[in-house]
């Protein structure tokens, strides 16, 4: 009888715990209104770091409340992975050289977990929608 007190106590607490988790969701644009369709949004504290993949529209989920998994309040710095594209060209001169060529498509002021750029904080009873617009990365003159 102890045993299943004890039990109960400690799912008691631990679904009180996940109730505090929220799931979060919203849009991410470039500043002339085009989604970004690539990557993912990082949601990061000190301690944790939650992801949501990016859909083609630029819409993208954190958090599944479902199963009493979710993003606890928290204030975050946000930023995107997974924006820069690679690609293979050919090598000048030889056929069989091939040269890995890294393009930034974002911002890199977005795509810094250091960066001050995106900051939220995420309350229990407070907005579930965070949308935020990114710049593209500068043009090489």
């Amino acid at each position: 009888m102890k045993k299943i007190i004890l039990f109960f106590l400690f799912s008691l607490i631990l679904c009180l715990g996940c109730s505090q988790n929220i799931k979060i969701s919203g849009h991410v644009k470039f500043d002339d209104g085009e989604p970004v369709s690539f990557g993912e949004v990082c949601f990061e504290t000190a301690q944790n770091t939650f992801l949501g993949r990016l859909d083609p529209n630029g819409y993208y989920t954190v958090g599944n409340t479902k199963d009493g998994r979710g993003i606890p309040p928290d204030d975050y710095t946000v930023y995107l992975s997974g924006t820069s594209l690679v690609q293979t060209v050919p090598g000048k001169g030889n056929s069989d050289v091939v040269v890995m060529v890294e393009k930034q498509r974002v911002h890199p002021k977005h795509t810094h977990p250091n960066s001050d750029a995106l900051k939220f904080t995420v309350k229990k009873d407070g907005k579930k929608t965070f949308d935020f617009t990114v710049e593209r990365p500068p043009q090489k003159k």
